[in-house]
C-alpha cells in the first residue's frame, strides 16, 4: 500500500493498516531480541569483549596470559 493509498483511504482502513504494521514491526523486534539473547546465552565459542592491540598482545603472550 503507498502512502497515497494509504491518504485516500477510509480513517477505519488507515487504523487497521497502521496496527498491522505496528504488529509487524513489533514482531520484527522480538525476534531480533531473541536471537541476540539466544546468542548470548549460548556461549558462543570464540566471542570477544574486548579487543588486544599488537604490542599488547605480544607481551601477554610472553607472559603467558594468553595461551599460543
Amino acid at each position: 500500500m503507498t502512502y497515497q493509498d494509504v491518504l485516500s483511504a477510509p480513517t477505519c482502513e488507515r487504523r487497521f493498516f497502521l496496527h498491522k504494521l505496528m504488529n509487524e514491526n513489533e514482531k520484527r523486534q522480538e525476534e531480533t531480541e531473541e536471537q541476540v539473547s539466544k546468542m548470548k546465552s549460548k556461549g558462543n565459542k570464540g566471542s570477544r569483549t574486548t579487543r588486544v592491540g599488537g604490542e599488547q598482545l605480544k607481551s601477554k603472550m610472553k607472559s603467558g596470559e594468553i595461551a599460543n
